[in-house]
């Protein structure tokens, strides 16, 4: 594989072909929407340094990751989960995220506004790219409208509301929205490609590994801070596709370390035997409701669901502890979840029973099927058949909702067909999932313009409790935060679940510890301590 730059047009069309996720992959692909296809992996090329897989010894001495055939390392065209990965080596973002999802300084080393839609930026001009040139505010700029360019379908959501990119000098530009968002910089965690090579199969940039000329290793580039702490010095880049072969290759030490989603369609069964570190996702499970629905028009019926769900036990029996339970669309590590009253909307039989008091619901004619204000609750519940593990999720909940006198009819659709169902309003509930960014603005997915909006939401103050939690600032966000979260939680216009997480699996031996984060599987990576012996 040569280094060489890309033809536009045909780079637009693989990014139009591109599904909207990556295989499983903790990406910073805000991209995924409600409904997420899943990847299939591709028919199955590789092999074991000439030998055949069960022929090769536990361990090789080297360091590998895995890549995919055909895909590029250009981290805002690539499709695949394990390019993904490698090119988070390459690229560092602009600004980094911790465990909470709060922005740090990091390309980008402070931020100012004086009303949330006026923003300077400030970029640290003593990194180096891997060519030798330095950052500038021009290399920061070019990342942020290579972003928002649609052709890369992966960051154009978040930036929807950037009006205006303008490079104030060297060090600084500026950044105008058309609305207000006090946690705009938030959304600041995209990587960052030297200006004018953003086409390139694989672009420089800052990171603590550089491509060598034939894309076949990542060297340590020693112009990144803290390179004289790091142990590995190459990372081999290998290439198995099937994924019997990338299982064994991994149980063999011929790959090191790996991702995994447990809830996706994709997922491989690697071994009990390895070490496993979760990380935590903005990636939210919910229930979706269609506003026409005769049961679930009422705002008091959708209500009730939350305190009739076994999050918890959906989470160990179907997703195989690969999420953490959520009542409102703010991740629990966020210091803005509003605790008290995320917890007061859990699952609960006494609030469930007051719940349906105040909706009116009963068996009338004791025939098992609650009556709520005199209409009977028959539902129909769509979920996309892509992933066994959401397939099972949605069983589980129907079933829960059964046992408190709902009639539930399941359909369990492929991809298409799921989203022609939801376009077409053919349910009154249905399992959605949607990757959401770190400043939690809920607006495509709940105002009534917005892309997300399946269910027909129409509610201005929803829309306005929304925007004042964006257009809060100090002393004011805690407030607007909670104003919102309860106003959600009373007209309940989707029901939280939870969020996702993605395994990093690694060797018993080779690696102590890592640190990883959605953005970073390797976060600190200077602190690793490796044995390859």
């Amino acid at each position: 594989m040569k280094r060489a730059t890309v033809n536009a047009m045909a780079l637009l069309l693989a990014a139009l072909l591109c599904l909207t996720g990556c295989q499983g992959m903790p990406a910073a692909d805000d991209a995924a929407s409600t409904p997420a296809p899943t990847e299939t992996p591709p028919a199955a090329e590789g092999d074991s340094t000439g030998q055949a897989l069960a022929e090769t010894y536990k361990a090789d001495h080297i360091f590998s990751l895995n890549t995919a055939e055909g895909d590029t390392f250009n981290p805002y065209t690539c499709k695949t989960v394990w390019n993904t990965l490698v090119t988070m080596l390459a690229f560092e973002p602009l600004v980094k995220t911790d465990d909470a999802f709060e922005a740090q300084p990091n390309l980008i080393t402070a931020w100012e506004t004086t009303d949330g839609q006026n923003w300077v930026f400030y970029v640290d001009t003593s990194r180096k790219f891997h060519d030798g040139g330095s950052m500038t505010a021009s290399d920061a700029v070019f990342s942020l409208e290579t972003a928002r360019n649609a052709y890369t379908g992966r960051y154009a959501r978040r930036f929807s509301h950037v009006a205006q990119v303008a490079i104030r000098d060297e060090s600084s530009f500026t950044v105008t929205l058309d609305s207000f968002n006090w946690r705009f910089y938030e959304l600041m965690n995209i990587p960052c490609v030297e200006l004018g090579t953003g086409y390139s199969n694989a672009p420089y940039g800052t990171g603590p590994y550089r491509f060598n000329d034939d894309l076949t290793a990542l060297e340590l580039d020693t112009n990144f801070p803290g390179a004289k702490n790091m142990t590995l010095k190459k990372i081999y880049l290998k290439r198995f596709v099937a994924p019997e072969d990338i299982l064994q290759a991994f149980e063999d030490s011929l790959l090191d370390l790996v991702v995994n989603n447990p809830t996706d369609m994709s997922s491989l069964g690697y071994s009990s035997s390895n070490l496993k570190k979760y990380v935590e996702t903005t990636n939210l499970h919910f229930l979706g409701y269609n506003a026409y629905s005769p049961i679930f028009s009422q705002a008091a019926c959708r209500a009730l669901v939350t305190y009739a769900i076994d999050r918890d036990g959906i989470i160990s029996t179907s997703l195989q502890n690969a999420a953490q339970a959520a009542t409102l669309p703010i991740h629990p590590n966020s210091a803005l979840y509003p605790r008290d009253l995320a917890r007061s909307l859990q699952y609960s039989p006494e609030a469930l029973e007051a719940a349906l008091g105040a909706a009116g619901a009963l068996d009338a004619d004791y025939d098992g099927v609650l009556e709520l204000n005199g209409t009977r609750a028959e539902v129909v519940f769509l979920v996309c058949s892509s992933s066994t593990a959401k397939v099972a999720a949605a069983r589980q909940i129907a079933t829960q909702l059964r046992e408190i006198g709902f009639m539930v009819t399941m359909r369990e659709l492929n991809y298409d067909s799921y989203l022609e169902a939801l376009q077409k309003g053919e349910y009154d509930l249905y399992y959605g999932e949607v990757r959401l960014c770190n400043d939690w603005d809920l607006t495509s997915l709940l105002s009534e313009s917005g892309e997300l909006n399946y269910g027909g939401i129409r509610d201005p103050n929803l829309t306005g409790y929304v925007q004042s939690f964006l257009a809060s600032n100090g002393d004011t966000l805690q407030e607007n935060t909670q104003a919102m979260c309860q106003y959600l939680a009373q007209n309940a216009p989707i029901t939280a679940i939870c969020f996702e997480r993605t395994e990093v699996l690694y060797h018993r031996g080779v690696l102590a510890t890592i640190n990883p984060t959605q953005e970073n599987i390797f976060n600190d990576m200077d602190q690793w301590k490796v044995d390859l012996s």
